[in-house]
């Protein structure tokens, strides 16, 4: 007897009992619901709901249902219609195995959307019913959320076969990504979420077998769904179909090879061969080389007719990936528009693409399936290897590829290998400027130039992890910038001018670094060069002021900081003229003091110059230009302009995904900026995200013990405060203090700072005895500070202390801790 259907209140109290119940095995499920001491009536209905469940898994959903194909016609179907519990409301198209189309619930359970799919048998006949049936058999066995998954399946009064599916709002993947010109790496991260669906389905021994962009849409949100199962294969054993056959499964056989999408056949199913996981793999190398080089490697083929595209899958070489986007058959303008929809130009998009990429694409739709990669997670690890610059497997393992993934993976740390490089190749553009009006100097200089080079690139070779060496243990970036530093001030001590080109250039690495001591002395020695080569006011002159200056802020000696930025700003206005990108990087950095002091008017007339400065002479969409937005934003947002800010860093946050990528140091900046502005208004919902994202990405690439990082975790104490979290809050903000301590030493301003807003949390809680010690060290370095720009005033951010106020604090503190004399002599001093 059919259990009566459920009411809504009902099922909604059933619904997550059920939910558990599934997640128990079969055989267990009985003894779990002896365990839940549930009353009679809902235990009897959770039974009687997991043995429908269970019929409908055994039976294959469909599987020994009559279905009466004579009865149904194409038109069958209409809006309105009633299809199990679901309503029909419009088609949306048709699948590997009928017609599908959206519809509404209406049984009363619950409300919602889902996709139905109609099997019309009148058209596909007996072996379109088999692949139907086969299709919810399979959807069944994958539960994964980049796989629209399967929510029922039936067969109507009417003998009409139908599997309910999730409604998956979204785009192909190609043009979702071309509508948002994502750069390549989103692309590559977004290809990622499309192999990790895949390896689900191969564990499941599914091969999909008609992978192509408008089986894998993408919602508006960034969520892959992979679809249209309906030629997919169970790879278990005895199911190798045979097409020759005269049989069911041979009409079967033939039926799939015409359902599938023949571009994206591998060249096993253009000519009947084993359909194996392999197979997939071969499909998702043509899918990346779409969603990189904007066609498939055999649609020129497939324009011209079926003979040629067969002959195009059985016996060409796919082309190059980069060499495809530089292809001379293609139209020029088609090239350019694509490259420009991965943000970069035909040429440069080449560049990207070579060498990796090129082999990764290459290894996937290699013609002899045991050539391709072993699993669909073999491809997704390369990918990754892309992305975090490590070798890959596809290229052969050369000493000279390693080497260069090896500079390419540390580029955050800023290694001196790649600092090695950019001085090589300084060497060059320096003297081939020298040698038009200097050529006997020039050719001297050169002969030195290529000495040093060669010894620089020798260091580099050390830099290698898999090079021999006699001392054991891979090379820091510490030892190899050393070493090189100390080779430059010795052998370069005869030329002044290359000399201070290379020092000015190593100080700035060293201050990436957060390696003041070393960084001020080389950018001492490389004024002091410059000077001696090229006079007292000259470009090499305000170059190494400029990063003296900056590196000065840095360890908070403002004075002398901002006396160094304003002459090199000065000099730079003087030499290059008002709209020179060289000085739009002091004004950047003169806006930061002035900013980290409260002169928030004179900060944002600066700001807003360098943005001028950088869309006239970069572009609208260049990476500096979102470092301006982004320093305008930050300074509008402590004027209390907070749509102006968010508008600001919006654009920024934009820019640098595009440019630099969504794992790059200046996107985490933004994204810090932004989680401030959305503090301000106190939407910590909206705050949270983003500054958690900000602060992994940071962890990933400068590393965690970089002084960057102690302003994310300040921010992030702040944030753990407002939401409650007391602990967390303090734990965060000690986190910053012990940072900069290491990093600047126990006297910095920022000690200061870090040392009582930890303070201040810890007299919240109720810990006046661990606070009293830190407000003590915040005022004792509060004392140290000669250093302070004259016209300071407290920031509008809130994150700054003055001595009165932390001596307030430590009254407090006196008084909770039952020292009333000394907190009344302390609050008299302060009045």
């Amino acid at each position: 007897m059919r259990r009566p259907p459920l009411t809504p209140d009902r099922w909604r109290a059933l619904s997550p009992y059920l939910d558990e119940a599934l997640d128990v095995e079969p055989g267990a499920r009985e003894a779990w619901l002896s365990s839940m001491a549930l009353d009679t009536r809902m235990a009897q209905d959770l039974r009687s709901l997991l043995e429908e469940h269970q019929a409908a898994e055994a039976g294959g959903f469909l599987g020994g249902v009559a279905i009466d194909g004579s009865r149904l016609s194409p038109s069958a179907a209409t809006p309105g219609q009633v299809v199990g519990a679901y309503r029909l409301v419009s088609p949306i198209g048709e699948g590997g195995s009928g017609m599908v189309w959206r519809a509404e619930r209406c049984d009363g359970r619950f409300e919602g959307e889902a996709a139905v799919k109609l099997l019309n048998l009148s058209l596909v006949g007996r072996s379109g019913e088999e692949r139907f049936r086969r299709e919810a058999t399979i959807l069944a066995r994958l539960r994964h959320p980049g796989i629209a998954h399967l929510i029922d399946a039936g067969v109507t009064d009417g003998g009409q076969p139908y599997l309910v599916l999730e409604l998956v709002e979204g785009e192909p993947i190609d043009s979702y990504a071309d509508a948002r010109a994502l750069s390549v790496e989103q692309r590559l991260t977004l290809f990622l979420d499309v192999l990790d669906a895949v390896a689900h389905a191969h564990a499941k021994l599914v091969v999909h077998r008609d992978i192509k962009p408008a089986n894998v849409l993408v919602s508006g949100g960034g969520e892959v769904k992979l679809l249209d199962f309906g030629i997919a294969q169970l790879v278990t054993a005895g199911t190798q179909l045979d097409a020759s056959a005269d049989t069911d499964v041979g009409v079967l056989t033939r039926e799939i090879r015409r359902a599938l999408t023949p571009v994206y056949a591998a060249p096993e199913q253009i000519a009947g061969g084993q359909v194996t996981t392999a197979t997939d793999v071969y499909a998702l190398g043509g899918l990346l080389y779409v969603l990189l080089a904007g066609r498939h490697p055999v649609a020129h083929a497939a324009g011209r007719s079926p003979q040629a595209l067969i002959r195009a899958v059985l016996e060409d070489t796919p082309p190059l990936l980069s060499e495809a986007v530089v292809d001379g058959t293609v139209a020029p303008d088609v090239l350019e528009v694509h490259a420009a929809r991965l943000g970069a130009t035909p040429a440069r998009l080449r560049r990207t693409l070579r060498g990796d990429l090129d082999a990764i694409v290459a290894r996937a739709l290699a013609r002899q399936p045991g050539d391709r990669y072993a699993s669909v997670t073999a491809l997704a690890d390369d990918i990754r290897r892309v992305l975090r610059h490590e070798p890959v497997a596809a290229r052969r393992d050369r000493a000279g590829y390693r080497l260069a993934r090896f500079a390419r993976r540390h580029v955050t740390g800023l290694l001196a290998a790649t600092t090695v490089v950019a001085m090589a190749a300084s060497f060059t553009a320096f003297h081939a400027v020298r040698l038009a009006t200097e050529r006997d100097r020039a050719q001297r200089a050169s002969e030195k130039a290529v000495k040093v080079s060669e010894v620089l690139m020798s260091l580099l070779t050390s830099a290698d992890p898999y090079a021999i060496r006699e001392t054991p243990g891979e090379p820091t970036a510490v030892s190899v910038l050393d070493v090189s530093a100390a080779r430059i001030e010795k052998e370069l001590a005869g030329d002044p001018a290359l000399r201070a080109e290379m020092l000015t250039l190593m100080g700035r690495t060293y201050r990436r670094l957060a390696m003041y001591g070393k960084g001020q002395r080389l950018l001492e020695e490389a004024l002091g060069d410059a000077r001696k080569a090229f006079g007292p006011t000259s470009v090499p002159v305000a170059t190494a002021l400029n990063d003296l200056g900056v590196l000065l802020v840095d360890q908070g000696r403002h004075v002398e900081g901002l006396r160094r930025l304003e002459e090199a700003l000065a000099m730079r206005r003087a030499l290059l003229g008002g709209m020179h990108p060289d000085l739009a990087i002091t004004l950047v950095e003169l806006g930061r003091v002035y900013q980290d002091h409260g002169l928030g008017a004179r900060a944002a007339s600066l700001h807003r110059e360098a943005l001028a400065i950088r869309r006239s002479a970069l572009g609208e969409g260049h990476r500096e230009t979102a470092v301006s937005l982004n320093d305008l934003g930050s300074v509008l947002r402590l004027e209390g302009d907070l749509v102006g800010a968010d508008a600001a860093l919006q654009q920024a946050l934009a820019i640098n995904v595009r440019t630099r990528g969504p794992q790059h140091p200046n996107t985490a900046v933004t994204m810090h900026d932004r989680a401030l502005v959305a503090m301000s208004r106190q939407d910590w919902r909206a705050a949270e995200p983003l500054l958690r994202e900000a602060l992994a990405i940071q962890q990933r690439t400068v590393g965690a013990s970089h002084p960057t990082i102690a302003a994310t975790l300040n921010t992030l104490s702040k944030l753990e405060a407002a939401l409650g979290h007391q602990r967390q809050a303090v734990a965060a903000v000690r986190q910053a203090r012990e940072i900069v301590e290491r990093a600047f030493g126990r006297d910095h301003q920022l000690v200061a700072i870090y040392s009582l807003n930890e303070a201040a949390l810890l007299v919240a809680a109720g810990h006046a005895a661990e606070a009293e010690p830190l407000v003590r060290e915040g005022l004792r370095v509060r004392a140290l500070s000669p250093d302070m720009v004259p016209a300071r005033r407290r920031t509008l951010a809130a994150d700054d202390w003055d001595v009165a106020e932390a001596r307030a604090m430590l009254a407090e503190i006196l008084r909770a801790l039952g020292r009333a004399r000394e907190a009344a002599a302390l609050s008299r001093a302060v009045s």
